[in-house]
C-alpha cells in the first residue's frame, strides 16, 4: 500500500515542470518542505541534506565549467556555421538554395488554470497531441512531414525586455513549430484520424468542459527563394532538425537497396561567400535586397 501511494505521488509530481508554477510557489513549496523536516528530525540532521545537494551542484558546476568533466549539455552542439536546405538526390547541399516551398505550421495550447499540468482535462489533450505528431511521423511521406520542434513554452517577461507583450505571455502556452513540404499534405493529414479525433474531442467535450484551456494554430506558405536559415554552436534545431523527402533511383542510397523516397537531413556545414548572406542562402543575388534609409 505505502508502494504505490509512493509511485502514485511520483506520477503527480513528475506530471508537474517549473514553467507551471511561479518561482515563488516552487520556493513556498521548498521551504515548507524543509521546515518539516526541521520539525521531524534533529536540526543539525534536518540541515544536512540541502547543504551537500547545493555543495554538490556547485562542485559539480566548476568541473564542467573549468572543463574537468564532460558536458553531457555540450553534446551535440556543432561549434561551426550551419544550414539546412533541400538537399539533392545524394543527400549534399548541392540542390538550389531555397529551391522548393516549404510551409511552417505553428500548433499551440493555452492553460490559464493556476494548476498548469495537473490541471483536470489537460492530459486527454496532451494524448491528442502525441497521437497526432505520432500520426504525421508514421506518414510523412503521405503528409509531406518534414518535422517538428520540442515543445516551446512561452515565458512571463513583465518587464518586456523582450518586446511588447500585452499579455500574451500570462499562463500557460505550449507551441510547437512544425513544417511541412506542401499545404495539400497538411491538408490531407488535417483530415486523418488523429486529427480528426482530437477535434472531435474538443467540439464535443474540451471547448464546453474545459474553458480554461484554449487551441490555436498559424500556418505559413512559404514560396521558393523566400526562406533560409543558419546556425552556429547550436544542435540541430528547428528546420536544422528535419529530413526532407529525396527520391533515389535503383542503386539506392546510402546502402540501401531500391528506388523509392528516402528522408535525409539537409543539415551540414557551409562556408564561402555563398552562405554567407541572407540572399544567398535563399538563392538570391548579392545586394538584391536593399535597406532602405
Amino acid at each position: 500500500m505505502a508502494l504505490s501511494r509512493l509511485y502514485k505521488a511520483k506520477r503527480i509530481l513528475g506530471m508537474a515542470r517549473s514553467a507551471d508554477f511561479r518561482i515563488s510557489s516552487w520556493l513556498l513549496l521548498g521551504a515548507t518542505l524543509q521546515g518539516l523536516t526541521l520539525v521531524l528530525l534533529p536540526k543539525r540532521i534536518a540541515l544536512l541534506p540541502p547543504l551537500f545537494i547545493l555543495l554538490y551542484r556547485i562542485i559539480l558546476a566548476f568541473l564542467i565549467a573549468s572543463g574537468r568533466l564532460p558536458n553531457e549539455l555540450d553534446e551535440g552542439v556543432i561549434h561551426v556555421k550551419t544550414s539546412s536546405q533541400f538537399p539533392a538526390a545524394d543527400g549534399t547541399l548541392t540542390a538550389p538554395r531555397s529551391g522548393s516551398s516549404i510551409v511552417v505550421f505553428i500548433l499551440g495550447s493555452h492553460n490559464s488554470s493556476p494548476l498548469g499540468r495537473l490541471t483536470p482535462g489537460v492530459k486527454e489533450v496532451g494524448m491528442h497531441f502525441a497521437a497526432m505528431w505520432k500520426q504525421a511521423e508514421a506518414g510523412k511521406a503521405k503528409y509531406g512531414y518534414l518535422g517538428n520542434t520540442p515543445a516551446l513554452a512561452a515565458q512571463e517577461d513583465p518587464s518586456e525586455i523582450f518586446g511588447y507583450r500585452g499579455g500574451d505571455d500570462k499562463g500557460l502556452t505550449t507551441v510547437w513549430i512544425s513544417y511541412w513540404k506542401d499545404l495539400e499534405g497538411l491538408h490531407r493529414f488535417a483530415h486523418e484520424e488523429a486529427h480528426w479525433k482530437g477535434w472531435m474531442f474538443w467540439e464535443k467535450e474540451g471547448a464546453k468542459k474545459l474553458p480554461f484551456l484554449g487551441l490555436f494554430h498559424e500556418a505559413y506558405e512559404v514560396p521558393a527563394g523566400s526562406w533560409e536559415n543558419v546556425y552556429l554552436g547550436c544542435r540541430p534545431f528547428g528546420m536544422g532538425n528535419l529530413r526532407f523527402p529525396v527520391q533515389v533511383n535503383e542503386t539506392g542510397f546510402e546502402g540501401e537497396k531500391g528506388a523509392g523516397v528516402r528522408f535525409v537531413s539537409g543539415y551540414g556545414p557551409v562556408t564561402g561567400k555563398d552562405w554567407k548572406s541572407m540572399e544567398t542562402r535563399m538563392g538570391r543575388a548579392p545586394g538584391s535586397l536593399v535597406a532602405s534609409k
